[in-house]
C-alpha cells in the first residue's frame, strides 16, 4: 500500500511543482521580479520566486497523501504547518529584505506545531552514547533549535544553478530511504520525503544550468525548514545532523566574513568559475580545487552530500537501528 501512496502523491507533487513553476516563470517576467545570474559573462536576468512551485507541489502532494490516508494527518499537518510558515518568512525576505538577526530567530516560532506533534517522543538516540532522554528541554530548545538551524543553514549554500534543489533531492532520499523501512511516524515521513523528491525534481528541470528560475529565499527556507520538520518528526535526529555537516562548515565560512559572504564565483570567458582571495563558501572551496565550469563546481558538492549522506543512513539504520 505504501508504493500506491508513493505513485499518487509524488505524481501530483510532481505535476503541479512543474506547472506551478512555469507559471512563476512567466509571472515573474511580466512583473519585472528577475535578479542577475553573476555566474555568467553576460549576467542575464532570471525570474525569481521559483520556490513557490516547490511550495505548491509539496502541498499537493501531502493533500494527496491524506486524501489515501487521513489517518496521517497527525504527521503531515504539522510538517506542512511548520514548513509553510517558513516559507512565509522567506516570502517577506525576498520582497522586505528583511533583517538578518529576524530571519534566524523568526524559526523558532514555526518550531511550536512540531514540538507539540512530537510530545511524548523526548528520547534521542545517539550513536555510540545510546538513548538519551532530554525531557521538557526537546520541545522548548532541541526541537526550535533544530529547525532554526536546519532552514537558516540551508538558505546560506545557495548561489549556483540547481545547488540547492540537488543537495536538497539527495538529503531527502536519505530520509526516504530510512523512514519507508519503518512504520508509524518515520514512514510517514519517509513518504513525505519522496513527495519532496518530486518537487525539488520538477523545479530542477527549470533550475539546472543554465537557470531559467531562481528558488528565491522562499525555496530555500522552505526547503531546509521541511527537511528539518522531517528529521524531527520522523525520529531521524542522527541523520538530520549528519547530512547538514557540509552546511555547518559553510556557517563557519560565513561567520569568517560576519555573515557577509557569498557562494557566486568569478565566471571567465572560458566557461569556468574561479575566486581569489580567502574561501567565503564551500563553492569557493572547490572552485580552488581546479578549473571547474559551474556545473562541475555543482556536482562535486552534490557528490560531497551524498558521500555524508550514506553514513547518514549507515549510522541511523546500523548504529542506533530504532530512532
Amino acid at each position: 500500500m505504501k508504493w500506491l501512496y508513493v505513485l499518487v502523491s509524488d505524481s501530483v507533487a510532481l505535476f503541479v511543482a512543474i506547472l506551478s513553476t512555469m507559471w512563476v516563470i512567466n509571472a515573474s517576467k511580466a512583473h519585472g521580479l528577475t535578479g542577475k545570474d553573476i555566474n555568467k559573462v553576460d549576467k542575464p536576468d532570471v525570474p525569481l520566486l521559483g520556490g513557490v512551485g516547490i511550495v505548491a507541489g509539496f502541498v499537493a502532494g501531502s493533500f494527496a497523501l491524506l486524501a489515501l490516508n487521513f489517518s496521517f494527518s497527525l504527521i503531515v499537518e504539522p510538517i506542512l504547518l511548520t514548513s509553510l510558515l517558513v516559507g512565509f518568512l522567506g516570502v517577506l525576505d525576498d520582497f522586505l529584505n528583511i533583517r538578518q538577526s529576524v530571519r534566524a530567530f523568526t524559526p523558532l516560532f514555526a518550531a511550536v506545531p512540531i514540538s507539540l506533534a512530537s510530545l511524548g517522543h523526548s528520547t534521542i538516540s545517539i550513536p555510540f552514547v545510546g538513548p538519551v532522554n532530554f525531557g521538557l528541554v526537546y520541545y522548548v530548545l532541541v526541537v526550535p533549535a533544530a529547525l532554526t538551524i536546519t532552514s537558516n543553514a540551508f538558505n546560506m549554500l545557495e548561489g549556483l544553478n540547481g545547488l540547492s534543489a540537488g543537495m536538497g533531492i539527495v538529503m531527502a532520499a536519505a530520509f526516504a530511504f530510512i523512514g519507508l523501512r519503518q512504520h508509524g511516524y518515520p514512514q510517514v515521513a519517509g513518504l513525505l520525503s519522496t513527495v519532496l523528491i518530486a518537487c525539488l525534481v520538477g523545479f530542477l528541470v527549470f533550475n539546472r544550468y543554465p537557470a531559467k528560475v531562481f528558488p528565491g529565499n522562499v525555496g530555500t527556507y522552505f526547503i531546509g525548514a521541511l527537511l528539518g520538520a522531517l528529521g524531527i518528526s520522523g525520529y531521524m535526529l542522527t541523520a538530520l545532523a549528519v547530512l547538514y555537516v557540509p552546511y555547518v562548515l559553510e556557517f563557519v565560512l560565513k561567520a569568517r566574513t560576519k555573515f557577509r559572504g557569498i557562494s557566486f564565483g568569478i565566471p571567465q570567458p572560458n566557461g569556468k568559475l574561479s575566486w581569489t582571495g580567502k574561501p567565503q563558501s564551500l563553492t569557493h572551496i572547490v572552485m580552488k580545487m581546479g578549473r571547474f565550469s559551474e556545473p562541475q563546481v555543482v556536482g562535486v558538492l552534490w557528490g560531497i552530500e551524498l558521500i555524508f549522506a550514506l553514513i547518514a543512513v549507515y549510522l541511523q539504520t546500523t548504529v542506533i537501528v530504532i530512532r
